[in-house]
């Protein structure tokens, strides 16, 4: 029988080759998924809303500039699409996916080529100067759901009442909260809710404009 030579590897350096290379596989298999999940979704990726602007309606009115916004704005994030021929012109879909941000303006436009089918914006909303305090008990006008006048969100208000207020006083102080906010309106109400030994009603305060 043929001796090994030295140069040969023995099985225990073998089987500890195996062990390492198995032990890095593991380790890049790790890093791989970590990477996945942390790295940020390629395409039409959404930053966070802002709560004062609610989702508008396809086809709503947004101004548009070709380069940087020249109105003061707050700023609701890039938005894209990849352009369907059998819906919309394509800048409309941007434009509503601009909408459905809640915004009403659309600047960065000129980035785009003329022939692009996957479009890119920055949304953002016209910047309103902020309404100042206004007195408990001033004229709030409520809207179970969107409100039927052009409005400018403030935000969201909660009012939190005793368990034995009726509904009307339990809405009375919903609008007290969008009075302190500086609203005249209030929507989307939600409630009231019995929450323990209270009830609590939930709505979005906005400024007529």
């Amino acid at each position: 029988m043929r001796k090994p030579s030295s140069a040969e590897p023995s099985a225990s350096s073998l089987a500890l080759v195996v062990r390492l290379a198995t032990l890095a596989a593991s380790r890049a298999a790790a890093i791989f998924v970590v990477v996945s999940v942390v790295a940020p979704a390629s395409g039409c990726a959404r930053s966070a809303e802002d709560p004062r602007y609610g989702e508008r309606k396809a086809g709503c009115t947004v101004k548009k500039f070709a380069g940087p916004s020249t109105i003061s704005v707050d700023d609701l994030g890039v938005v894209s699409v990849d352009c369907d021929p059998t819906r919309a012109p394509c800048e409309r879909q941007l434009l509503d996916a601009v909408c459905a941000r809640g915004g009403d303006v659309a600047w960065g436009l000129g980035e785009n080529a003329l022939s692009a089918t996957h479009l890119t914006a920055h949304a953002a909303h016209s910047h309103r100067s902020v309404e100042g305090r206004r007195e408990r008990g001033c004229a709030v006008r409520v809207f179970v759901d969107a409100p039927t006048v052009p409005t400018d969100n403030v935000g969201p208000v909660t009012a939190l009442c005793a368990a034995d207020d009726s509904n009307d006083t339990c809405l009375r102080e919903l609008q007290d909260q969008a009075c302190l906010l500086g609203g005249d309106v209030v929507w989307q109400i939600e409630g009231p809710f019995i929450e323990g030994d209270r009830r609590r009603m939930r709505g979005r305060a906005a400024h007529s404009r």
